[in-house]
């Protein structure tokens, strides 16, 4: 027995399965291309060692999968026929198999989920950011002095469908259903573009709304930035959230009293991200939001599954974020950003992670590519944000001025051809 490799037979069928959805489904790599493509030699291995095993159903019933990703009854057949195969004394080829589902599992950050529910019912779809409007937008919020708590959304959406407002609406609704004291946060939305172009829509479930000028790649850390030293509170602590996040009722409550402990000065609130699909987003904010429950029921989501992504929600003191310069203004466009400003954090802070659930509604991938692959910021050393004039200046690029940034050729992760080698 080995004492890193685990022996359930539950646990291997699941990095097998896992594993050949990842390869397979072409939303995989538009949930992370960066994490996709550093797995993929892992789970390219997976599916090689499934067609080479010598059990003649499992073949069978992989090749279904791989076929049809969204099958929640492909999956389980297989995944039911693995756990038997992993309960028996293995062949060479089994042996290897699992061998190599329990290494693209250990080394691939991106993970599969697909619940049992899934499309077993019809979904009302929310297909845009009008239905959302219908919603009453919920308790107005109270006296900024009393407030203690900052949650800053930065945003822009360009896109023709306004997917990403539709997920904004969703979201800032979210955040008007909560456990907490109503008086006792905030919701600022800053709008970074070169016009207010959804302020009419944002401002009646936004408690305040902020439009700076930028033209250009989008720029979340200065829009952070800009929320927090320009806010109408004083707040101690500051939640840094995604715009594409639905919040379950509890969310403000349960990370607000993790300050309560000794020496935190901020923290992750989840280890794993679920990037939902189209359908599940649907079936999330109905449930959510016209049903009213106060969490989603994961047996009907279907999501891939990051691995420890460090930015989607932050929480942080106040005088924590002041300490180090807020997040770094140099990243343009989506990249990296997040991940110099947990490690800045990690390294001058107490910094926790914990692991709630967080649900990342659909959108098209906005992730940029170098020529290389790499990320777009990714020569950005990291660690090294020194503020050489005040963060978050609201006029910062009225002018045009931008940081210095890479202006080489770029391309969305959309762009990239996916597949598995025949």
């Amino acid at each position: 027995m080995s004492l890193v490799q685990p022996s359930h037979p539950q646990t291997l069928a699941s990095a097998v399965a896992d594993s050949l959805v990842v390869a397979a489904d072409p939303q995989a790599p538009e949930s992370s291309i960066f994490y996709w493509e550093r797995g993929r030699p892992y789970t390219q291995a997976v599916v090689d060692a499934v067609r080479d095993v010598d059990d003649a159903e499992v073949r069978r019933l992989a090749e279904a999968l791989l076929a049809d990703t969204r099958n929640p009854q492909a999956y389980a057949a297989l995944h039911r026929a693995l756990t038997a195969l992993a309960a028996a004394p293995p062949s060479d080829t089994v042996a290897a198999l699992f061998a190599h589902g329990w290494r693209a599992e250990s080394n691939c950050r991106l993970g599969s989920h697909l619940g049992a529910l899934y499309g077993t019912r019809p979904v009302r779809r929310w297909a845009s950011f009008e239905e959302l409007r219908a919603l009453p937008p919920g308790p107005p919020p109270g006296d900024p002095a009393r407030a203690q708590i900052l949650v800053v959304v930065p945003f822009r959406d360009r896109t023709p469908d306004r997917t990403r407002l539709r997920n904004l609406l969703a979201c800032l609704a979210s955040l008007r259903d909560q456990s907490a004291p109503r008086d006792e946060y905030r919701v600022l939305v800053v709008e970074a573009d070169t016009e207010p172009r959804s302020q009419q829509v944002i401002e009646p479930y936004a408690d305040d709304y902020l439009w700076v000028h930028k033209d250009g790649l989008f720029n979340k850390s200065w829009a952070v930035n800009v929320g927090v030293v320009n806010a109408p509170c004083d707040p101690e602590v500051v939640c840094i959230l995604d715009a594409d996040v639905l919040a379950d009722r509890d969310f403000v409550a349960r990370n607000a009293r993790r300050f309560n402990r000794p020496g935190t000065m901020g923290h992750l609130s989840y280890r794993d991200m679920w990037c939902l699909d189209a359908e599940s987003t649907a079936h999330a904010i109905e449930q959510r939001l016209a049903q009213g429950s106060a969490q989603v029921d994961p047996d009907r989501l279907r999501a891939f599954v990051l691995r420890r992504p460090p930015g989607c929600c932050v929480w942080v003191r106040r005088s924590a974020f002041l300490r180090i310069d807020g997040m770094d203004e140099r990243f343009e466009g989506w990249g990296g950003e997040d991940n110099d400003f947990s490690y800045r954090m990690d390294t001058n802070s107490a910094f926790d992670s914990y692991d709630d659930p967080l649900l990342h509604m659909y959108h098209p991938s906005s992730a940029l590519l170098r020529a290389d692959g790499e990320l777009i910021n990714a020569h950005i050393p990291a660690l090294t944000w020194r503020a050489e004039t005040p963060i978050g200046d609201p006029k910062r690029f009225v002018d045009g001025d931008a940081p210095a940034s890479y202006t080489g050729e770029v391309r969305l992760a959309t762009q990239v051809m996916t597949g598995i080698t025949e």
